[in-house]
């Protein structure tokens, strides 16, 4: 595990080499997590458009096997199969984000050198030749950069006053705001998740869930968690709005899906063409075509 915290310090000495700022090299290394789970989470955007379209079908198979639910299983795995989905993809890039989260943490308390009791000891995991090192340690135990200390969480700043802990609760409201935006950005894509309401319930549940994490943790991390939702809404826009990446091929209903069962949706009927009003004076049959005998002088 140190290994990994000497990664993630090793890419905020070299960012804070480039830029000379604590919150820039936060920044750019999300801005680099994000690039390397981006094949991850542009595949969980299109799991979840392949899953919006296979739903009615997927409806079908619940209600044909409602009373087997091991064939159910058996039914819906082979169908995911036939079509290449796969319902775990979406999960996959969370569940690999929440240790990136935690290994921040500890190295953001680690730089900042605090230790129990809010003693001062040296920078950790970072080699003492670099520049960060030399700043952290001219700076004695904080990381300001925009005014806030980085090191610093909103629920100890309040306690110096509101006007302290102002930047830490903006910074903990952005959180709260890309999160729901986010969610709201995903619903909008799926019409059967914004019906549902235990979906609902969780696109409120889990943007409120981090900005409560992100009122007991160090301000350096609300950075990562704010500049991750604005990557994924971002990235979200451009995969949704781009046909090549977030379309995929048409669920097919395979062997598992009951042959001669499969329901076609209704063909709708063609419209008839408007008949063409009639104009005075045509159309109208001549004397030799109504059988009547044409008189003479035109009378």
């Amino acid at each position: 595990m140190s290994f990994l915290f000497e990664a993630f310090a090793w890419l905020i000495s070299f960012f804070y080499q480039l830029t000379r700022s604590y919150g820039m090299a936060i920044v750019l290394l999300t801005v680099a997590v994000r690039l390397v789970l981006f094949p991850l989470t542009a595949k969980q955007a299109k799991s979840m458009q392949s899953m919006q379209r296979v739903q009615p079908e997927l409806k079908r198979l619940q209600t044909k096997y409602k009373n087997d639910r091991q064939k159910l299983n058996e039914e819906m795995m082979k169908f995911y199969k036939e079509n290449n989905i796969n319902p775990l993809a979406g999960c996959l890039p969370l569940l690999l984000q929440m240790p990136l989260f935690f290994i921040l943490y500890r190295v953001i308390e680690g730089l900042s050198h605090t230790k129990n009791g809010g003693t001062v000891g040296a920078p950790k995991y970072i080699d003492k030749s670099s520049e960060l090192y030399h700043a952290l340690e001219k700076a004695g135990g904080t990381m300001v950069s925009w005014g806030i200390d980085l090191s610093r969480s909103a629920s100890s700043a309040s306690k110096d006053g509101f006007g302290t802990a102002l930047p830490y609760f903006v910074l903990v409201a952005i959180v709260i705001a890309t999160g729901y935006y986010q969610q709201r950005q995903m619903t909008a894509r799926n019409p059967q998740a914004a019906q549902n309401p235990q979906a609902q319930m969780m696109g409120k549940i889990f943007p409120l869930m981090f900005g409560l994490i992100s009122y007991s943790i160090q301000a350096g991390v609300v950075v990562y968690f704010a500049v991750s939702n604005l990557w994924q809404i971002g990235q979200q826009y451009l995969i949704f709005r781009d046909p090549a990446m977030a379309a995929g091929p048409a669920p097919s209903s395979g062997s598992g899906s009951g042959g001669d069962d499969v329901i076609d949706a209704p063909s709708k009927p063609k419209a008839k063409a408007p008949a063409k009003p009639r104009q005075p004076g045509k159309n109208r049959p001549t004397p030799k075509q109504d059988g009547r005998p044409r008189k003479k002088g035109g009378k």
